[in-house]
């Protein structure tokens, strides 16, 4: 049995590679740059206003072009136009696949879809809709659009866009000022649902499962089946199923009373995501969830130690306290490089941001289930909730707006060379290896006697110069940083003639 498993599982990996490697050869070729589309299609997401249409995402069933079938597209009507998940339309446009970065590292609309795997998009005034065809996922839909209208009901304009984002995975509606206070204080996760979202829908579940359900298995079970329910409502982004297929083994591996293995499930998650999507290799948000729950893992048991090396804590506060900062601190080393190469920004405040909204995140989160959920059938005890949640909302923004404006918030660095990042995460190696493989032997040598006379010694030429390099810090933020240069891209492509020796001119 065991060994028609594994063939089954090679079958099943080999197929997916071929599948995948044929994806990515072929997907630019599918497609034209530009052409005229005539097609049938079904609707697979739900209605996106625009300023001045609507959008969705739709599945090609078939078209005037071959080799289409199965292919997404974003298909854009006027406002008029209502469609919903699973009808049958038929329409036709112009097909065009977004624009490339024109601009060292600009933003390629077309690389961005495809990390969605859709082909591009075109508009169609009013598409014709052919049939209707239900399914399960159109009813979970059905439910995300009554969440959406239970939130705009009972919660303000600014508050009803943040939880949105934070319950539903939806913050496209999000202020945009709002969205930069917490890029500039380092609390962007807090909008996008990753693993510190799912770990505490995981610990809500499991309260109420603990009060009706008595069997372990049973409960594990049923939470399985709320964690798939959360990753579609949630729309499915790389960094919630990252935290939704993890805790979904652990919880399996529970049940069949075998060892969860953090490494295999971590790398078993990533080739699932890859298998899923191939182009999830190149979305940012899933390397940075991957890289900073490696960093937790594989720093956070380094760095505890090396405070106990220092001496005992008492105090369960400053423990509490210090728990804090180490997983923040552990979860940044492996994303620093990415955040500079990705954004040219980094942040020394991280710190601050996370221990101020360390207690709020998850009570805003209960809060916010509990009023949706409750709002659906009793508006009027949903709206006694959200006086609380408002009061909650207005004290996060309130961080990020104060943690944005500290020194040192955003501080903008040149993108590195490759082999910088390459030998940075070759140091970290080298220090995983020694605090694995020598037993704390040079984190011994870094707190002996001898390297306390050292310090002894110089200790005071270094405290000048800690303060001699603040100092100057200080002097430069003190600099006049006004001026800006603005670069405006209008789309202009310049037209360029060609001339050959028979005459004819041509122009590209």
């Amino acid at each position: 049995m065991k060994q028609l498993i594994k063939i089954l599982l090679i079958i099943l990996i080999g197929w997916g590679l071929i599948k995948n490697i044929a994806l990515i050869f072929s997907f630019d070729k599918t497609y034209p740059e530009m052409c005229d589309l005539n097609a049938v299609a079904k609707v697979v997401s739900l209605k996106t206003e625009k300023a001045r249409s609507n959008s969705y995402v739709v599945k090609i069933v078939k078209s005037n072009m071959q080799k289409t079938k199965n292919t997404k597209l974003i298909l854009y009507t006027s406002q008029d136009c209502d469609l919903k998940y699973g009808d049958i339309v038929q329409f036709e446009g112009e097909f065009s696949k977004g624009d490339v970065a024109r601009n060292y590292k600009g933003f390629s609309y077309r690389n961005y879809l495809k990390q969605s795997k859709i082909y591009g998009s075109l508009y169609s005034k009013n598409p014709q809709i052919l049939e209707h065809q239900p399914s399960v996922i159109e009813k979970i839909y059905d439910l995300k659009i009554n969440f959406y209208e239970v939130l705009e009901k009972i919660y303000t304009e600014d508050t009803n866009a943040f939880l949105q984002g934070i319950l539903l995975g939806d913050s496209e509606h999000l202020d945009d000022e709002i969205k930069e206070n917490f890029k500039n204080s380092s609390m962007s996760h807090v909008l996008a649902i990753s693993g510190m979202h799912v770990s505490y829908v995981m610990i809500g579940m499991q309260l109420v499962l603990d009060k009706l359900v008595n069997g372990r298995k049973l409960k594990n079970y049923l939470i399985l089946c709320m964690l798939a329910f959360f990753g579609l409502i949630t729309g499915g982004a790389p960094s919630c199923m990252r935290a939704c297929i993890m805790s979904g083994m652990l919880l399996i591996s529970q049940n069949f009373y075998r060892k969860n293995n953090f490494y295999v499930t971590i790398l078993f998650t990533f080739l699932v995501l890859l298998f899923i999507n191939p182009f999830n290799i190149f979305a940012v948000g899933m390397w940075l969830s991957f890289g900073g729950t490696l960093g937790i893992v594989l720093f956070h048991k380094f760095l505890k130690r090396f405070l106990e090396c220092k001496g005992k804590i008492k105090s369960k506060f400053v423990k509490s306290f210090l728990e804090v900062c180490l997983v923040s601190f552990a979860a940044q080393i492996l994303i620093v490089p990415m955040m500079v190469y990705c954004f040219n920004t980094i942040s020394l405040t991280f710190l601050i941001s996370n221990l101020m909204i360390y207690f709020l995140v998850g009570p805003i989160l209960a809060i916010g289930y509990i009023s949706m959920i409750i709002g659906l059938l009793f508006p009027q005890i949903g709206a006694i909730f959200a006086i609380v949640e408002e009061f909650l909302v207005a004290i996060i923004f309130k961080v990020a707006e104060i943690c944005s404006q500290l020194p040192f918030s955003k501080m903008y660095l040149a993108t590195p060379d490759f082999w910088m990042i390459i030998l940075y995460y070759v140091a970290i190696s080298a220090v995983i290896f020694l605090f694995h493989q020598k037993k704390f032997q040079f984190l011994r040598f870094i707190l002996s006697n001898r390297t306390s006379q050292i310090l002894k010694k110089h200790g005071k030429k270094l405290i000048a110069l800690v303060m001699v390099v603040v100092m100057l810090l200080k002097i430069v933020s003190l600099i006049p940083h006004d001026l800006k240069i603005y670069f405006v891209d209008v789309g202009q492509r310049r037209l360029l003639c060609h001339q050959k020796s028979n005459g004819k001119k041509y122009y590209y």
